[in-house]
């Protein structure tokens, strides 16, 4: 592959992955309440959550593995800049990955864990759903804020060629 056709490539996948990042959070923002959900204690997120069905839970896994997308576009930026900024480049790069899993694995709690917590949660007594919350409450805390969030946000945003 040529270094213009990876650069076409990368500029493909932003524009996709941005298209696709916009219907998948579309979906679950009719569907889910999404993000203003993410704010709610798990009593309130966890049915919700399971209301959306098998769709909603295909939607969320969808919306984990987009983040992907932006692994191809970091290799393409990196192929178009490298020439000028070869060293701002390469950490660009490992930042672009670090970003793209980072949101994948804050993301990827929804599909998984966030679902299993809302089926032992709808048939638990008061006090276990009391721990149910409280796990959920630090998955958000883990997953959602500090690895969804500041390492997405952190080294990607204030990254500077």
């Amino acid at each position: 592959m040529t270094t213009r056709a990876i650069i076409r490539f990368g500029g493909l996948c932003l524009a996709g992955g941005a298209i696709a990042f916009l219907g998948v959070f579309s979906y679950l923002a009719a569907r889910f309440n999404y993000p203003a959900v993410l704010d709610g204690p798990a009593a309130t997120v966890l049915p919700s959550l399971l209301a959306t069905g098998q769709q909603g839970r295909l939607a969320w896994a969808v919306y984990a593995l987009l983040p992907l997308i932006w692994l191809p576009a970091g290799v393409a930026a990196y192929e178009a800049l490298a020439p000028v900024r070869r060293g701002a480049m390469r950490l660009a790069l490992v930042f672009a990955v670090v970003a793209a899993l980072a949101m994948m694995l804050g993301l990827m709690r929804w599909p998984s864990v966030h679902w299993h917590l809302a089926l032992a949660f709808e048939h638990a007594a008061p006090v276990e759903r009391g721990v149910l919350a409280a796990v959920f409450d630090g998955l958000n805390a883990y997953l959602g804020n500090y690895i969804g969030e500041f390492l997405v946000s952190s080294p990607s945003a204030h990254f500077s060629c």
